[in-house]
């Protein structure tokens, strides 16, 4: 298959997805735009797009080392398996946001959220192996996965005892993979 009918397929997708994220979210009925629970939602929600659009520019960025027009089904299926764990973040952003307090969708929520950067570190793993093995793909996965290690899933799990742990390790993560410069 065309690698760009792949890309444009993750586009549309990404596009869905976060637009879904913020209509899920109802007006108060007491109408108090700055209410404690309103604004913990939407730093719920901010944490999600935050990490949505972090993905899809490591995703995209992964994807400029493929060199060929086409790609294989191995490629296509990580990619529909990334994008299926994707597809389940408004869902489990939405009843984080409005059961904050709740262990058991906190828990799903970060499962979620730390699904998706393992199947993105895995996908692109796939790609440096089978399609290029460029040294500076390399090193930028080897830098994903310790900062998953160190930094990511510490944080998620923290998230867990203390509600701004993720959202402030997603805001700190996006600001330091924004400074790539070899970005295609």
């Amino acid at each position: 298959m065309n690698k760009s009918r792949m890309e444009a397929l993750t586009d549309g997708i990404f596009a869905v997805v976060m637009t879904l994220t913020v209509l899920e979210f109802k007006v108060p009925e007491n109408g108090n735009l700055f209410s404690p629970k309103l604004l913990l939602m939407l730093l719920i929600y901010v944490t999600t797009f935050v990490a949505l659009a972090s993905i899809w520019n490591a995703h995209h960025h992964v994807l400029s080392f493929l060199k060929s027009k086409q790609v294989d089904e191995l490629i296509l299926w990580l990619n529909h398996g990334l994008l299926l764990v994707i597809c389940l973040f408004p869902f489990a952003t939405v009843v984080h946001a409005e059961h904050p307090h709740s262990l058991i969708d906190s828990v799903a929520y970060v499962a979620i959220y730390l699904i998706i950067w393992l199947s993105l570190i895995g996908f692109s793993e796939v790609i440096y192996r089978q399609c290029n093995k460029s040294e500076i793909l390399r090193m930028r996965n080897r830098k994903r996965i310790k900062i998953f290690l160190i930094f990511l899933l510490p944080g998620a799990l923290l998230s867990l005892i203390w509600l701004y742990a993720l959202p402030i390790v997603t805001l700190l993560m996006a600001l330091y993979w924004g400074r790539h410069n070899a970005f295609e």
